[in-house]
């Protein structure tokens, strides 16, 4: 089991109805997390549409999970 901090952004951030949380998972990599969250939150984004950053910085979301991660949440957004 990992402990991650987990950020969610703009409409994620809506529907998650908080800004950020500390997050217990199972989750082996990224995808995983993402499909769990999802569930959690009915997410209708799929990973393949969102970025992800880890501890600052983009990831793929095949790279494995680690305890105590800043995991961020992307989902496309639009300027106006």
């Amino acid at each position: 089991m990992f402990t991650i901090n987990i950020h969610y952004f703009s409409l994620l951030r809506e529907k998650a109805g908080v800004e950020q949380e500390s997050f217990t998972t199972s989750a082996t990599n990224l995808v995983e997390l993402y499909r769990e969250v999802s569930g959690k939150y009915n997410f209708e984004l799929p990973h393949s549409m969102i970025q992800v950053a880890v501890n600052d910085e983009f990831s793929p979301f095949e790279a494995p999970l680690e305890n105590n991660m800043k995991v961020v949440f992307i989902p496309p957004v639009a300027g106006g």
